[in-house]
C-alpha cells in the first residue's frame, strides 16, 4: 500500500503567478518524495542527504525568483519577505542537523510542511494584491485600450 501524500496541493495555495505557483508545487513534490521514501524505508543516508540538499537548492532558486519579481514590482515589504526567506534557510539548517544525525526525518518533514504551507498561505498571499495591481497598472500604461500583454508578473 502506498502512503498518502504528505502535503496535498490545494488551489487555495495558488498565488496566481504561474512561475511562483509552479515552484511552490515543485517544492511540495520534493517534500512528498522525501516523505514517501522515508515512510517506505527507502531513504538511506546518501539519498536523504541528496533530497535535503535538493530542497535547499530548489528553495534558493525559488526565493531568488520570488524576490526578483517583488523587486521589479517595487513591493514595499520586500525586505521583510527576504528576511523570512533567510529565516527559513537558517531554521532548516538547524532542524536538518538535528534530524539527520538521529536518522529520524519526521521532525524535518513536519517542519518543512508547516513552514512552507504557512509561508505560502500567509506571507506570500500578502503580496498577491500588490502584484495584481502592479500588473494592471503596467498593462494599462503600455496598452491603454485594453490590449493585454503579460509583462514581468504574469497572472492567470
Amino acid at each position: 500500500m502506498y502512503p498518502p501524500l504528505f502535503i496535498k496541493w490545494q488551489e487555495r495555495n495558488d498565488t496566481g503567478v504561474p512561475i511562483i505557483d509552479e515552484q511552490h508545487r515543485g517544492i511540495v513534490s520534493i517534500i512528498n518524495s522525501f516523505y514517501y521514501l522515508t515512510e517506505k524505508g527507502m531513504c538511506d543516508d546518501a539519498l536523504c542527504s541528496f533530497i535535503s540538499k535538493t530542497i535547499k537548492n530548489y528553495s534558493r532558486i525559488h526565493f531568488l525568483t520570488e524576490e526578483r519579481i517583488l523587486k521589479t514590482a517595487e513591493y514595499p515589504a520586500l525586505e521583510e519577505h527576504i528576511e523570512s526567506h533567510k529565516s527559513l534557510a537558517q531554521e532548516t539548517e538547524r532542524v536538518e542537523r538535528d534530524t539527520l544525525n538521529d536518522k529520524d526525518h519526521r521532525l524535518l518533514l513536519e517542519f518543512l510542511k508547516k513552514w512552507w504551507i504557512e509561508h505560502i498561505n500567509e506571507q506570500d498571499m500578502l503580496y498577491v494584491p500588490y502584484l495584481r495591481e502592479y500588473e494592471k497598472k503596467a498593462t494599462d500604461s503600455v496598452y491603454p485600450r485594453g490590449q493585454a500583454l503579460r509583462q514581468s508578473v504574469p497572472f492567470r
